[in-house]
């Protein structure tokens, strides 16, 4: 049976679900699971907490299951939802003053998660890649909700305008003006730290 559910799509699989068929939840929540936490650590920077975005994001779409408005959408929604979830989550910890777990634990809380993998490789010059990282994560974090969104579906999770469009519910022509705004407010953010870079060269 789970592997019958395997072969279908995400259409499919949510209708089953919202029939009434568990397993077909249970094969979403597997087949995405990688996406979502890679995802939220786009905006959450230990693991831990993007597990528990993750967590969420999924106990949501449970809960919601019978309220799912286009299940043609599916991936769309999911990372939606999970960059809402995330930002809620980030708000809470800077009212907080939280202080990821991560950083106590890890020796490089700030490392990127990959499916089935720690992290990446060390890099050539830690101190300069950290420096820049932080940059474009401190930016990043600057940018209007939307234009953050769009930015991180394009660069990494390699998404086209299309996909971009029926994430958002936007259209394409729409989708290249927010990105064309996303990417003029990065470049005006990293001017001081691309001016340091080159200074030291």
């Amino acid at each position: 049976m789970v592997r019958e559910l395997e072969t279908l799509d995400d259409l499919e699989l949510m209708q089953r679900f919202q029939d009434g068929e568990v397993t077909a939840y249970e094969v979403l929540v597997r087949r995405y699971l990688d996406l979502v936490v890679r995802h939220a650590r786009r905006y959450i920077h230990d693991l831990a907490g993007a597990e528990d975005v993750a967590q969420d994001v999924f106990v949501r779409l449970y809960r919601s299951r019978d309220r799912f408005r286009d299940p043609s959408n599916f991936r769309g929604w999911l990372v939606t939802i999970t960059g809402n979830i995330a930002l809620n989550e980030l708000r809470t910890r800077r009212r907080k003053r939280w202080v990821p777990r991560s950083s106590l634990e890890a020796d490089d809380p700030e490392q990127e998660w990959r499916p089935g993998s720690a992290g990446v490789e060390a890099p050539e010059e830690p101190t300069l890649r950290a420096e820049r990282r932080e940059a474009v994560r401190a930016a990043l974090a600057r940018l209007k909700d939307n234009q953050r969104q769009a930015i991180l579906l394009q660069q990494y999770e390699g998404w086209d305008l299309d996909q971009i469009g029926a994430a958002m519910d936007l259209s394409v022509p729409a989708v290249k003006s927010l990105l064309h705004r996303a990417r003029r407010s990065l470049e005006a953010l990293l001017a001081p730290v691309l001016g340091e870079e080159a200074r030291r060269a």
